[in-house]
């Protein structure tokens, strides 16, 4: 795996932000807003500047998640980074920061506001829901501050360039047809754990979530290649189902 500090700072920084909220150091934050727009983020080429540069421009750009799965291609490497640091910041509470809300507006302007069906990669979609499980304003009609003018967002075949505005409501319904959508059948989610999947939507509580993380629950990844680290993150998340899915059936 090829990546900066920037993308080493995010990944040790995510596990306390995720289950704390916090980190020690706020100054290590400061470190990721400064990869913000910077060459070799994804979309910069095309103008976009509300991204993160985990990757130099000039190297081929290539990613392990925790959970095992690998990126398949620069392209998809550089936008995983991007939602990688973008989940820490929101995770540590800077979601009210502009720069943040910028970041998540790039991400779901690749993620889930393309025309025609899900375009990003399963494994992309399912690091996004973290950012919709995250915000909390994922039930609000407000607007997501996406900035639609750079060249990289002007493609017809993939936006719906009549069509711009996008709530935060819009965003989680999205997400969340999806995550339907991929449990139904594993080739929908081909290349993507349902670990992957299951930790962010266990945090969103919607009739859909519940549905599609049952169908989860009774799955299981049979990959014989996993590094034993992978498969440590995959029980901690499988643990997590446990005790959602047992505290479920006692509210029923």
């Amino acid at each position: 795996m090829t990546h900066s500090d920037v993308l080493s700072l995010a990944i040790r920084l995510w596990p306390g932000a995720r289950d704390t909220g916090q980190v020690a150091d706020p100054a290590d934050l400061d470190v990721l807003l400064a990869a913000q727009g910077q060459p070799g983020a994804p979309g910069y080429e095309g103008g976009v500047r509300g991204t993160f540069a985990c990757f130099a421009p000039d190297e081929e750009a290539t990613l392990t998640l925790s959970t095992g799965e690998h990126a398949v291609s620069d392209a998809e490497a550089r936008l995983l980074g991007h939602l990688l640091v973008t989940r820490v910041l929101m995770a540590a509470g800077l979601h009210i920061d502009r720069r943040v809300q910028r970041a998540v507006g790039d991400a779901y302007a690749v993620t889930w506001c393309v025309k025609g069906g899900y375009r990003a990669s399963p494994l992309a979609l399912a690091n996004s829901i973290w950012l919709v499980a995250l915000d909390p304003l994922h039930r609000s009609d407000r607007p997501i501050p996406i900035d639609w003018s750079p060249e990289a967002y002007q493609d017809a075949a993939l936006w719906n360039l009549d069509y711009r505005l996008f709530s935060h409501y819009d965003i989680r319904e999205r997400a969340l047809d999806w995550t339907v959508y991929a449990s139904l059948d594993p080739k929908r989610h081909a290349g993507c754990s349902i670990w992957t999947i299951v930790e962010p939507l266990l945090r969103l509580d919607d009739d859909r979530s519940f549905q599609a993380l049952s169908v989860f629950a009774e799955a299981s990844d049979e990959e014989s290649d996993v590094p034993a680290a992978a498969i440590l993150d995959r029980g901690r998340i499988a643990a997590l189902l446990r005790v959602f899915a047992a505290q479920h059936r006692e509210r029923r």
